[in-house]
């Protein structure tokens, strides 16, 4: 059971400048709460609510799918939301489980920052604002399109309530096909589950702002973590190839030391980088700890998706607005599976740049011993790394094998069905 001390951030946590916007969504949402908040444990309660909320919404939807539908294109819209919102519901009732452990990364993460922040020089205080201004692209890329597909289906919604009830509220002529159901109804079809305002009708405006707000939110936070581990690699690795002494003491004056002198604080700073390389790790398992699931659920589910997308675009006759949402669909699925094995290839090869950046470090002017000690550690850091999701390595190979993959389903499926 949580409690709820154990899960409160101090305020200054949420003006971190890589996590700020996603923190101020995560805590109006109830996923973390401020030690200055009147209530916290209200708003962790919001949390459960919340998440469960969206599961209801995903059990409606899958209800009504499950029903079947005489259009094929009509299917592939609702099907492609209905398990959008399935993978985005697994992936909300993980972190609901996990919030204790994202709430460990999150501070291990801001001090982090906040240290580096006191004592970084001019190059790596430009790698910290260039990752600031990454992480609120990739977040606006990913965002974009889902408010565009919500807008439109609010539009349409409020233009069809005001100035054609008929077509919104008779049921009964959408299913005889005389009147055709409003786009909200198609991708959120509660309506036909329970005639009913509050669930038919109010049911998919809640629904839809969910699917805005929760699809780009949870993976682009997730991505800040892994920019945040790159970061952290890139600092490193720029560290080691200097490998200034005056980081641990800025008193040194290095032509007064002895060789003596220089052995031992070489030394000292050796430990220090191996020190971080093994928090970089550790901390590295706990995020792999909080993503597998979900983002194997992603890979399996968006996989076979993507595949039925592309034969709905061919085989059916869909009109404008079935083929804007489908590629948005698309571009979304294959935004989501990409942030996870771009970065997560990006900080793979990072770490392995480290064992180069310690030969580039001038180990020839070092004493015997210390170029010893710096062979083994040489040797750790080539230890390998890599991210999994349960089964499944993230890596840009993945990747292109899930694209081949949907790609030749999808030809085995328009040639069986040609024939």
């Amino acid at each position: 059971m949580f409690k709820v001390k154990e899960l409160l951030l101090s305020p200054e946590i949420f003006e971190d400048p890589i996590f700020r916007t996603h923190l101020r969504c995560f805590r109006w949402y109830g996923y973390v709460a401020s030690k200055d908040q009147k209530r916290p444990w209200f708003s962790l309660l919001r949390c459960t609510v919340f998440t469960a909320s969206i599961w209801l919404s995903c059990a409606l939807m899958l209800a009504r799918v499950f029903r079947g539908f005489e259009n094929l294109n009509d299917g592939a819209t609702s099907w492609a939301t209905a398990v959008q919102y399935f993978t985005v519901s697994i992936a909300t009732l993980n972190a609901y489980v996990q919030r204790e452990r994202v709430i460990s990364l999150l501070r291990v993460a801001f001090e982090d920052i906040q240290n580096l922040m006191f004592v970084a020089d001019n190059r790596e205080m430009d790698l910290l604002a260039a990752t600031q201004v990454y992480t609120r692209t990739i977040t606006l890329i990913l965002w974009v399109p889902s408010v565009i597909a919500g807008l439109i289906a609010y539009s349409d919604c409020l233009y069809r309530t005001l100035f054609l009830p008929k077509s919104v509220f008779n049921m009964a002529a959408v299913r005889r096909g005389e009147e055709q159901p409003i786009l909200l109804f198609q991708l959120f079809p509660f309506r036909e589950l329970c005639d009913n305002f509050v669930v038919g009708f109010l049911g998919p405006w809640y629904a839809i702002a969910l699917g805005i707000t929760t699809v780009p939110l949870w993976h682009t936070f997730i991505t800040c973590f892994m920019k945040y581990v790159n970061l952290k690699l890139q600092i490193l690795n720029k560290r080691v190839e200097e490998m200034d002494i005056t980081r641990l003491n800025p008193n040194l004056v290095l032509n007064r030391l002895s060789a003596k002198d220089l052995t031992y604080w070489r030394l000292q700073l050796l430990k220090e980088f191996v020190e971080e390389q093994r928090r970089l790790r550790k901390f590295i398992q706990e995020l792999q700890c909080l993503i597998c699931v979900p983002v194997m659920a992603d890979f399996i589910i968006f996989s076979v998706l993507m595949c039925f997308l592309f034969f709905a675009l061919t085989a059916g006759v869909p009109s404008k607005m079935d083929y804007f949402f489908m590629f948005i669909y698309l571009f979304v699925m294959a935004g989501i599976l990409w942030i996870y094995h771009w970065h997560a290839t990006l900080i793979v090869e990072c770490h392995d740049e480290l064992s180069l950046a310690y030969f580039s470090c001038g180990w020839y002017n070092f004493e015997l011993s210390l170029q010893r000690m710096l062979v083994f550690v040489m040797m750790h850091a080539q230890r390998p790394m890599r991210m999994r999701a349960l089964l499944v390595d993230l890596n840009l190979r993945t990747f292109i094998d899930i694209v081949r993959g949907a790609y030749s389903y999808f030809n085995l499926l328009r040639s069986s069905h040609l024939n």
